[in-house]
């Protein structure tokens, strides 16, 4: 399969969603996120943060450009072509405005960088991107460990915040749902209203949650159901700080006194996938694609000696790797971690490009092309 198959589905998905997210009506924006949420029975105004919220989505109508579905469509077909200097694709961007920078103010040691929409757009003319698929970064709605109605409510804010990106900008923008796991039966029914209703394209998870890593069965009716859905799923898995949970306390678990962003991310990644490996997560929900940041971190360089510890999986788990796992390029990837990928099997076309904006560092213009 090649790479532009899977920006095909991407494309797919936000076009036949179009019409439901242009059907509601800018000025009743905010009554009618705060009707959908009750009718779930999720209580949006148990977060302090509500009036910031309901604020940035509103000034995004404004400065936004809500253009006619057809225009929409005419650009989105260029994205199942070829990548070229001015038609790029980034899978890896992130979203990260003021509100929810002031809830989580560091990720794994460092200062979450500030952001605006016109930051985005401007780095994106830079860089001749066309078009980015983002998501809000680690921890995700996960803000305060062990509390199902601010998880909940901080999840279905998340994702109302990135559909209006979306809706504002038509075409230039997809999104990943956000979901309050561990409540498996909330996370269900938020990534289905997420997809469905607001017109994400595929589903995001970190690394671990509350210390469990995606392998846990705990889990498991998750990635059952998603499996169940018709048409190809995505889940995007992104690393987080480690943790241990002990008495429903949740305390940091990074074995070194280093970073953890800089350095035990990338363990965090092969830890999962090792999970969801060596637990045949993977193999028996085949329906389900991953998207994985970073080019797999450390998993490259570890899953060969560790596989060949269980014989019985290791030809069928280095076929999925290679077919239904997309490796994705963001932040810096230097060229020995991408011969660690293509060491493995994995083919250059399941390889994506991605930025990591605006958390790596990059450069305000584009290269010349060709270089």
């Amino acid at each position: 399969m090649k790479t532009s198959t899977l920006f095909s589905i991407f494309a797919a998905v936000a076009l036949s969603k179009f019409s439901v997210v242009v059907a509601q009506e800018e000025s009743n924006i905010t009554a009618t996120i705060l009707s959908n949420a009750a009718a779930d029975d999720i209580d949006l105004s148990v977060l302090e943060i509500l009036p910031e919220a309901f604020a940035e989505i509103e000034e995004v109508y404004v400065n936004g450009t809500l253009e006619e579905s057809t225009a929409s469509k005419r650009s989105l077909g260029r994205f199942a072509r070829r990548a070229t200097p001015n038609n790029i694709v980034d899978s890896h961007a992130h979203v990260s405005p003021a509100w929810y920078k002031a809830l989580y103010p560091e990720i794994g040691g460092a200062e979450v960088p500030d952001w605006t929409m016109q930051d985005q757009l401007a780095f994106m003319e830079g860089q001749g991107i066309q078009r980015a698929i983002f998501s809000f970064s680690t921890p995700g709605p996960l803000v305060w460990p062990s509390s199902k109605v601010l998880t909940v409510a901080l999840a279905r804010l998340l994702n109302e915040q990135a559909a209006a990106y979306c809706r504002a900008y038509p075409g230039r923008f997809s999104f990943y749902a956000q979901v309050p796991l561990p409540y498996t039966t909330e996370t269900i029914h938020e990534a289905k209203y997420a997809i469905e209703k607001l017109g994400a394209v595929g589903i995001w998870v970190q690394s671990n949650i509350d210390g469990k890593y995606l392998g846990d069965a705990s889990f498991k009716p998750f990635f059952q159901t998603v499996n169940s859905w018709a048409g190809r799923q995505i889940i995007y898995i992104h690393p987080a700080v480690p943790v241990l949970k002990i008495r429903n306390q949740v305390y940091d678990a990074n074995p070194t006194p280093y970073i953890a962003g800089k350095i035990e991310f990338y363990f965090e990644t092969a830890r999962t996938l090792m999970d969801l490996t060596l637990t045949e997560t993977i193999h028996n929900f085949t329906n389900i694609h991953y998207v994985i940041p970073h080019l797999g971190g450390a998993f490259p360089s570890t899953v060969d000696r560790i596989l060949k510890s269980y014989p019985t999986i290791y030809n069928s788990s280095f076929e999925i790797f290679s077919t239904r796992f997309w490796w994705d390029s963001a932040g810096p990837t230097f060229f020995h971690q991408v011969s660690g990928l293509l060491g493995i099997g994995v083919p250059s076309s399941q390889i994506l490009y991605g930025t990591d904006f605006p958390y790596a560092l990059s450069r305000p213009k584009r290269d010349p092309w060709p270089p």
